[in-house]
């Protein structure tokens, strides 16, 4: 079985190497216009942050959730809990 998949992955080699070959030799390289390189860096330089990425940056707003998130979570346990603790206080009753 592995000097299937050996022959297959050569195989494979050989036609990407010959299929690269070919395309060397058609594509020709282009250079862009000089204004179109300054717009799209200038476009990635002054692109606007995300406001997900804003309110991650404010590690105060970051931290008071976590915290409002696992005060939610014990308070949800305690009531939970006092309410299996009533219900199983009115079946045994």
């Amino acid at each position: 079985m592995n000097t299937k998949m050996k022959q297959f992955a050569d195989a494979s080699k050989e036609k990407f190497a010959s299929l690269e070959n070919q395309l060397s030799g058609v594509l020709k390289p282009i250079k862009p216009r000089k204004e179109f390189v300054h717009g799209v860096a200038q476009r990635i330089q002054t692109a606007p942050r995300a406001t997900f990425v804003d309110r991650i940056a404010n590690w105060h707003l970051l931290a008071m959730v976590i915290a409002g998130l696992i005060s939610l979570a014990v308070f949800l346990a305690i009531v939970g809990r006092a309410l299996f603790s009533l219900v199983g206080k009115k079946r045994t009753a």
